[in-house]
């Protein structure tokens, strides 16, 4: 069981208690030495008194023996004279007596003092003994004169003198604490309980409350002390009120802002995402036309030859072809990063081959690296097991590496013939603590990213502000949707570039999806797909995924 804490005790009572105690102490030194010396003082006087009584003895009995009045000795072995008894010892018996009075020893051993006394008690009576030793010429004991005689006024005088002494040092007590307890009230205390009073109702909160101690002293220069605290901190504290209503006044207009800014954006994501939704139509329809008509351009090339009205016709036809993909292109990107904004895009996890991926994207990128002169090869570890990802959001992320590669590929006068290297290994062995991973690199000869753009190439509808990338065509939306698509097959997409030296676009996946970060994706999808309307993005929410040809899966 746990004891309650006593009661802790107040400064004053502390201040109180120990000078108490230290001047109770100080009187009771300073008084032992007065009594000490009043005790002393009755005994010298008791020994005065003792020695003129035996010096009377003396002349009376010489007064007796001339007159041959002698009085005999009574019992006990004294002669009174003049109401004075004392007990003469003859020289034969002073060795006994000295052997039974160890007073008698001392005078009779004592060279300097010929006489002596001894306080003893006699029950409640106090008794004073007084021994002389009478010598010749010679210095030998001639007599040895003992006075017994009781020293009532001496004990009284003591125990007088000791209450006197008692009274005027607990007097003196009583008036040293009286006059300590005002000091240390008036003085002391008083200003400790104003600054003490002032902290508490700093302490509710009232900064205006000031000191108003005027003692002329430290306590004087503490309480200036703390009142200029005070003004320091009511100052601070007015200060940062008037900074916070600042604040709390342009958080409002962020608020607004942001609220009209969160409007625009959400109107004009859907403006994108509608017009692209109505555009891919007509143009999958001007496409497969323009294809129709090249069609019919080959075939009567094949009966009636190639003329020149035939040629014409067959680059016009062939240019609205071409620039017809690439606007689809440019529509399906928009179509791309609005569905990954509105969380809406499905992911069909299934055994990927990172080599025949590779390979099939050469086949595609082969024609566009012909007609700008690069030369593309591929580097693919033996060791590459399958993956457990996208195959079609894999394709289209190294798809857009590789298009962009070789679009900004240059040639260079150390490497000579501009190049794209497609290159794949696998990042951690068997055994390791790290996760199981591949990674695949694309290394280009081009003129390199600047270190001020090398995170916001990443950005959506944003190109590197340059002479080369303006001769460029691009909506500056392949690397943001393939950063995006990374992230959702739990990989990671990095950029090493240096200026001139070329560029290196790193996409690193794990061989088997974690399911727990795959839950975690999953939901922030869902909430993407929450916040924004079901026809945002031209994506009707009733279509099943089978619809647009991918299988969704329940761990993604």
């Amino acid at each position: 069981m746990r004891l309650p804490r006593p009661r802790s005790i107040s400064l004053a009572n502390k201040t109180l208690l120990l000078f108490g105690g230290a001047i109770a102490l100080i009187l009771f030194l300073a008084m032992i030495p007065p009594w000490l010396r009043m005790r002393d003082l009755g005994a010298e006087r008791q020994l005065e008194i003792s020695r003129r009584l035996v010096d009377v003895w003396i002349r009376l009995e010489a007064q007796a023996r001339e007159s041959g009045e002698l009085p005999a000795l009574d019992e006990s072995g004294l002669i009174e004279l003049g109401g004075i008894r004392v007990r003469a010892i003859a020289p034969a018996e002073i060795e006994s007596e000295a052997e039974a009075d160890p007073l008698a020893q001392r005078v009779l051993t004592s060279t300097g003092s010929t006489d002596a006394i001894e306080p003893r008690t006699d029950g409640a009576t106090r008794v004073y003994h007084y021994a002389r030793v009478l010598r010749d010429d010679e210095g030998n004991p001639t007599r040895l004169l003992i006075l017994e005689r009781q020293g009532e006024d001496t004990g009284v005088l003591l125990v007088v003198n000791t209450v006197y002494l008692l009274s005027a040092g607990f007097l003196v007590f009583l008036l040293a604490v009286l006059g300590f307890y005002l000091v240390t009230h008036r003085l002391v205390l008083a200003p400790v309980r104003a600054l003490r009073e002032t902290a508490d109702a700093v302490r509710k909160g009232d900064l205006t409350i000031r000191s108003t101690i005027r003692t002329g002293d430290e306590f004087e220069d503490l309480a200036r002390t703390f009142n200029q605290m005070l003004g320091v901190i009511q100052t601070s504290q007015e200060h940062e009120r008037s900074i916070n209503r600042a604040l709390d006044l342009k958080i409002h207009e962020l608020s607004e802002a942001n609220s009209a800014l969160y409007e625009a954006n959400r109107v004009k994501s859907e403006f994108l995402a509608n017009v692209s939704h109505e555009l891919r139509t007509p143009m999958n329809a001007i496409i497969g036309f323009a294809n129709l008509l090249l069609e019919i351009a080959e075939k009567e090339r094949e009966e009636s030859g190639d003329t020149p009205e035939l040629k014409k016709r067959t680059k016009y036809q062939n240019n609205i072809a071409i620039a017809g993909s690439h606007l689809l292109y440019v529509i399906e990107s928009l179509l791309e990063m609005a569905r990954i904004e509105a969380g809406k895009v499905r992911v069909s996890i299934e055994p990927v081959s990172i080599s025949d991926t590779c390979e099939g994207l050469m086949g595609l990128i082969q024609p566009l690296a012909d007609q700008r002169d690069v030369k593309v090869r591929v580097e693919i570890a033996g060791d590459l097991p399958l993956i457990q990802t996208d195959a079609k959001k894999l394709h289209q992320i190294l798809f857009n590496l590789l298009s962009n590669a070789v679009k900004f590929s240059e040639p260079s006068k150390a490497a000579g013939q501009a190049q794209v290297i497609l290159t794949a290994k696998r990042l951690y062995a068997p055994g390791d603590n790290e996760i199981p991973s591949v990674r695949v690199a694309v290394r280009d000869t081009g003129p390199g990213i600047p270190e001020s753009e090398r995170e916001r190439i990443f950005e959506k509808f944003h190109q590197v502000e340059g002479g080369e990338t303006r001769r460029h065509t691009g909506t500056g939306l392949g690397l943001a949707i393939s950063r995006e698509l990374a992230a959702i097959l739990q990989g990671t997409l990095t950029l090493e570039t240096k200026a001139g030296q070329g560029s290196t676009f790193t996409l690193t996946l794990p061989i088997k999806p974690d399911e727990t970060l795959a839950e975690e994706i999953r939901l922030e999808r869902n909430l993407r797909a929450d916040l924004a309307s079901p026809k945002d993005w031209g994506i009707d929410a009733s279509t099943p995924a089978d619809s647009v040809g991918e299988v969704a899966d329940p761990n993604l």
